[in-house]
Formats: structure tokens, C-alpha cells, sequence
């Protein structure tokens, strides 16, 4: 289950599932408790054309507070919906990545959304934990395998051992999709509305999931829609493209 929580001006999410491991910590951003304004109101992360890099260096600066972090201990990707996941020692921003392991303490692995699902997985025997831009794409083209994979070979993980946590996203009820992208998806996760068809990515996240391995009780997700909730959330699809972006984040503490 995602709880909210209010700390200083800004809203978060967290799982429940994670939160119970005293050794994590983790979030997802909000729109709420920023200083920009007008399409990116108020909480962007995203240094998009459009808002002052300024007021973006503001709301990250607010937002790396409420998880206890400093913007040193950040490692960042310039996403590309691909397949590359970095195991990472060293915070900074990461060229053409949408994954990165850890097993570093009070290193903070972000990733940016806008409609997107973030999956976040720890293993707490193994003291390693992941996080994955897990857009359409990319899950269709292996992300989620190759992160469990890595885990397994270069961690030891067993699935049955890992907690994942996805994050809010655009879920069947608002993201139409053309014949190019729901034929590749099995028919359980298309919402067919007469001539329209939806995708349930969230869903068909978690079907990959549980057949890598992951148990259910070990599966958290957030069921909150980026589209439907315009109050909490920005969406790239909802708003045409002119709109904020919100991170994920997850760390070990020491």
C-alpha cells in the first residue's frame, strides 16, 4: 500500500512494503510544495525549456531535503526508454541510462516521470537495492529481465527475496494506445473500449514481475493514475507534453 506524507510544504508517496525495512529510504515526488508556476506548478524536477533553472534547482534542493539528502549523493540518467542499467559507486548523471543497482550506502538513485512507472527494488539479504524507468518500451524490450538478471549474477538475489515497489503512473483508464504498441502487449493488460484500446502498464509491470520470480506479497503498487490525479501529479500525456516531471528516489541509510 502508498501512503501519503507531508513534510515541510511538500507531499510524497511511499510504500508501505519498503518503509517497513528500517535500512531504506525512498520516495516519489509530488507536484506539491515547489515554487514554479504555470504549466510547471509547483514541485518540477525536471530542467525542462519553459521553467527557470533556478526555481528547478529550488524544488530539488526542497525535494532531496524531505528524503535527507544532498544533491551530492544523487546519481541521475539522462533517460532514453531504453535498456541500460549501471551499477553505480559514485553519484552524478549518467548518459543514455533507465536503471541503476547499488549496494552503496546514502546513495540516492533517482528517476524522472512524467507518466512513466518507476520500479524500485530492494534486496534486504543482500544489501543491493535498483531503481527502473520502466516505460512501455522498455519493459517490452527486457528492462525488468535484465534487472533481475544483474541482481542474480552480480548480487546473488533470489527473486523470492526482493521487494519491489511501482510507482504512480498513467493506467488504463486514460492512456490510449494505437495498434503498434498494444499488439505487442498480451491481450490481459488492453482495455478495449469500443474501437479504442488502453494499456495497463502498471499491470502488465507486475505480471513480468511475478513471472521473474517475485512473490506477491513482495509486490507493492501504488494504483494511483498520474492523468486522473492532475492535483498531485504531472502528465506528459494528459498535458500534451507542457508539464513538470516528478522523481522516485530510494537509498541504503548507513
Amino acid at each position: 500500500m502508498f501512503e501519503p506524507i507531508r513534510i515541510n510544504d511538500l507531499i510524497l508517496f511511499r510504500s508501505s512494503l519498503l518503509h517497513s525495512r528500517e535500512e531504506i529510504n525512498h520516495g516519489f515526488s509530488t507536484r506539491i510544495g515547489g515554487v514554479s508556476s504555470g504549466f510547471f506548478h509547483s514541485l518540477n524536477l525536471g530542467l525542462i525549456k519553459g521553467d527557470s533553472r533556478q526555481k528547478v534547482i529550488a524544488n530539488r534542493w526542497r525535494f532531496y531535503n524531505s528524503i535527507q539528502v544532498t544533491a551530492e549523493q544523487t546519481v541521475q540518467g539522462v533517460q532514453i526508454h531504453g535498456t541500460r542499467i549501471r551499477i553505480v559507486k559514485e553519484p552524478g548523471i549518467y548518459s543514455g541510462t533507465d536503471g541503476f543497482v547499488t549496494i552503496r550506502k546514502e546513495l540516492a538513485l533517482l528517476i524522472k516521470t512524467a507518466d512513466c512507472p518507476t520500479v524500485l527494488l530492494i534486496d534486504p539479504q543482500q544489501k543491493v537495492i535498483a531503481a527502473v524507468h520502466a516505460g512501455w518500451r522498455s519493459v517490452v524490450n527486457g528492462i525488468l529481465e535484465k534487472v533481475i538478471r544483474l541482481l542474480a549474477d552480480q548480487f546473488n538475489s533470489r527473486p523470492a527475496n526482493i521487494l519491489c515497489a511501482v510507482g504512480p503512473a498513467i493506467h488504463s483508464c486514460c492512456y490510449e494506445v494505437q495498434e503498434d504498441v498494444w499488439k505487442i502487449f498480451p491481450e490481459d493488460v488492453i482495455v478495449r473500449r469500443g474501437e479504442n484500446c488502453f494499456l495497463d502498464l502498471p499491470l502488465a509491470i507486475r505480471q513480468k514481475l511475478l513471472r521473474l520470480g517475485i512473490t506477491e506479497n513482495h509486490l507493492d503498487d501504488s494504483n494511483l493514475c498520474t492523468s486522473c490525479r492532475a492535483d498531485l501529479f504531472f502528465s506528459h500525456r494528459r498535458d500534451s507534453g507542457q508539464t513538470g516531471r516528478m522523481m522516485a528516489a530510494v537509498y541504503l541509510r548507513k
